[in-house]
């Protein structure tokens, strides 16, 4: 040990400090890139999400004119979509005007947790892995695919 710190602080340890500094660097890259890379791909996609669910609400409550058949379907569409039962019960669909009989329009948030090895550790962390998307979809204009 004592001859590696020697050699460090030489002259002669200039390329080993060097090559110790890009590991260190290259190091710290990975775990930025495996930690940041699912919640960016995670944001990404849960726009897909999103729009897909919405449409379905939008299309069962258009066909049936209720608000719980349409909630039943998209919980059901969540789950086959893999969310988890907590990401699912974070989720909002709105039905809108609140007040009207006649609903012309739907609003979903969809909230998914990005999964990480400092997130899933770290539970006080797990907020910034936290990805909500809203969507809304007019009910007389929903897409009709089954």
């Amino acid at each position: 040990m004592l001859r590696l710190n020697r050699l460090i602080r030489d002259e002669s340890g200039q390329v080993l400090r060097y090559v110790i500094s890009i590991g260190v660097v290259v190091a710290v890259l990975v775990l930025l890139m495996s930690e940041v890379g699912p919640i960016v791909w995670l944001r990404i996609s849960s726009i897909q999400d999103a729009e897909d669910i919405v449409n379905s609400a939008a299309f069962e409550y258009r066909l049936y004119k209720s608000e719980d058949q349409a909630m039943s379907e998209v919980v059901a569409k969540m789950k086959t979509m893999g969310f988890s039962d907590e990401e699912i019960r974070q989720s909002t669909v709105l039905f809108l005007p609140l007040n009207a009989a006649e609903k012309t329009m739907v609003q979903v948030t969809v909230v998914r947790y990005a999964n990480t090895l400092v997130t899933r550790h770290i539970n006080p962390l797990k907020k910034f892995a936290r990805v909500a998307t809203t969507k809304q979809a007019s009910v007389t204009t929903a897409s009709q695919a089954p």
